[in-house]
């Protein structure tokens, strides 16, 4: 039997449901280095969780879409062979999705992380069974945010969006969340968001600080 007010819930996976960070930085530094890039600052690697890496190539080493595209393929290769071994599962976070699972809702990941390396990052942590969807994007990052949403969305064949959540570090979150109707939680132990006042910008049903503090925001 459904306790909560929604029949899904769907969480971001990079500062949402992993520090995947360590990773994420470790293979930032492998595609500077296969590019010949000028190494970016260190207090700049927090820009890469969360969003594509070819848009913050482009926009951090200045260059065309192609090359940023050329550096994304070096910055997958070291995530698909040592980086997901680097992530560190949220204290409290299996606990949470136990008690959303045995309470009969339906669990979806929505991530622009590769989709490959998504499965293979839950695949390692024993997580993949919790969840109903898994969604990342191709190697083309032709998908949105949005799009990642709608698709497990309907994998877990949700046909009113208003009976789902969003849970998400980051702006890109909150703004897929609100494209495509559902409701969204931030929260502010990831990468993205740093206040509740910065998830305040956007529309959102509630914020937090720790994993444990969910569960009153879905079962409220």
């Amino acid at each position: 039997m459904i306790n909560s007010k929604y029949k899904s819930v769907i969480f971001d996976l990079d500062g949402t449901l992993l520090d995947t960070s360590k990773g994420i930085f470790n293979s930032v530094r492998y595609a500077e280095s296969k590019m010949g890039f000028t190494p970016i600052l260190e207090e700049q690697l927090n820009l890469f969780v969360g969003p594509p890496p070819s848009e913050m190539y482009q926009k951090l080493q200045g260059v065309t879409e192609q090359i940023a595209m050329e550096a994304t393929k070096y910055h997958r290769e070291y995530a698909r062979e040592k980086g997901y071994l680097e992530a560190i599962v949220y204290d409290e976070l299996i606990e949470l999705l136990q008690k959303l699972k045995s309470d009969g809702i339906l669990l979806g990941v929505a991530t622009l992380k590769a989709h490959d390396i998504t499965i293979k990052l839950l695949n390692h942590f024993q997580l993949s069974d919790y969840f109903d969807a898994i969604v990342g994007i191709d190697a083309g990052e032709s998908l949105t945010k949005a799009d990642t949403i709608k698709i497990a969305l309907n994998k877990c064949e949700i046909s009113d969006v208003k009976q789902s959540v969003l849970i998400g570090d980051s702006k890109y979150d909150a703004i897929g969340a609100t494209e495509v109707g559902c409701d969204f939680i931030g929260v502010t132990y990831g990468f993205g968001f740093t206040s509740f006042t910065q998830i305040d910008e956007f529309k959102n049903v509630g914020y937090v600080d720790r994993v444990e503090q969910l569960n009153d925001l879905i079962f409220g």
